[in-house]
């Protein structure tokens, strides 16, 4: 009987061990420890020597050259970024001055198209004034209304033009415009790039001294 009641204390005992550690492993999240002898999978005997390996055997001095080569690394892509910028900004205002261009030439046929029309509408008026003249001699009365006629047709020649003048400074005043508009945009760009390079070159001169100082502190403690 005695036999009996140690045997169940001893298993009893043994639950409340495989328990607690159950519940310390679980809670700590520990590796499997291998029993003397035993061969653990690959993936385990990889972490444990990447455990006992330190994480960053590089000197400072090392350090800080990598740092220095991401910063340079950096600066070249910001620089990528920015041409790739100002080629796209410059390909755009190429294109709507090329739609101006387009835009003034057909301006300027149209005009010429119509001038000439009007030109062989005058000739055509003067040929037939001379026709009717050799035809039924001087006339006062229709000399008068071709008088008249004329200064019609000189104030419509000067309202036309005045009309063209007008458009043409409206488009003036519209590109000069445009024109202030890009020269301010380039200055708000180039205002903004330049504040942006300041403050990085600010945050890595901090960063510069901080491992500067770092690699004093190595060389000191090696010195020693």
């Amino acid at each position: 009987m005695k036999n009996l009641m140690i045997i169940a204390a001893a298993v009893a005992g043994l639950s409340l061990v495989a328990t607690a550690s159950w519940a310390k492993d679980k809670k700590e999240q520990r590796r499997p420890q291998g029993i003397p002898g035993q061969v653990l999978p690959q993936h385990y005997e990889q972490k444990a020597n990447d455990d006992d390996k330190d994480d960053n055997d590089r000197t400072a001095e090392q350090e800080h050259r990598n740092k220095e080569n991401r910063r340079a690394g950096k600066d070249a892509r910001i620089e990528r970024q920015r041409e790739h910028r100002d080629e796209v900004r410059e390909r755009k205002r190429e294109a709507d001055d090329q739609r101006e261009e387009a835009r003034d030439e057909h301006i300027e046929t149209k005009r010429e198209r119509r001038d000439a029309a009007r030109e062989r509408a005058d000739e055509r008026r003067d040929l037939r004034r001379k026709q009717v003249e050799e035809k039924n001699g001087p006339n006062a009365e229709r000399d008068r209304k071709w008088a008249n006629q004329d200064a019609r047709i000189a104030r419509k020649e000067a309202k036309r033009d005045e009309k063209r003048a007008e458009g043409d400074a409206k488009r003036d005043q519209a590109r000069a415009a445009e024109d202030a508009a890009e020269e301010r945009q380039d200055d708000r760009v180039d205002m903004k790039r330049e504040h942006r390079d300041e403050r990085r070159e600010e945050e890595r001169d901090a960063a510069r001294t901080k491992e500067q100082r770092k690699i004093n502190r190595e060389q000191a403690s090696g010195q020693d």
